[in-house]
């Protein structure tokens, strides 16, 4: 299992979500997609103004985290399934949280896309944060997609 020093910029992670008992904190200049907070599962994402975006979804009682990420990744090779698909398991340690799940690449019409999937327990949910960008973004927006997450788990952190 790796481990990640996660970096937060309080000046640039200046807007808060909280809500349903979760709390992160996201760019200002994101926009908040709050679709659904209420039933099972229920999820929440934010997009960069380039499109790019970090999602939460959140699922109660005692799902197996190694099925959920199985199924994920199978409905992601479902709706790419006529393009170029890669993924490599991962585990990685978020802030103390053992996660598990994928780095994965793809293209997407004419775009090579970034993708990492993670599945990890907070309290008695399963979570799984999904983030994506188009390639020469990602490794530009990655320590905001780990910051974004390491504030999910780390809620004291401000």
């Amino acid at each position: 299992m790796t481990s990640t020093f996660l970096w937060y910029d309080r000046q640039t992670m200046t807007a808060a979500y909280h809500q349903s008992g979760f709390r992160f904190l996201y760019p200002e200049n994101w926009a908040l997609d709050n679709r659904e907070d209420t039933g099972q599962p229920w999820s929440v994402s934010v997009h960069s103004p380039t499109g790019a975006f970090w999602s939460l979804t959140v699922y109660d009682g005692s799902r197996d985290l190694d099925k959920l990420g199985e199924e994920m990744l199978t409905a992601l090779k479902t709706d790419y399934d006529e393009s170029f698909f890669e993924s490599q398991a991962v585990q990685q340690d978020i802030a103390g949280h053992a996660s598990r799940g994928f780095d994965i690449i793809f293209f997407y019409l004419d775009f090579l896309v970034s993708t990492k999937l993670r599945i990890f327990r907070i309290g008695q949910h399963a979570c799984l944060v999904l983030y994506q960008a188009e390639d020469r973004d990602f490794s530009q927006l990655e320590r905001v997609f780990e910051a974004i997450t390491h504030s999910l788990v780390s809620p004291n952190v401000d």
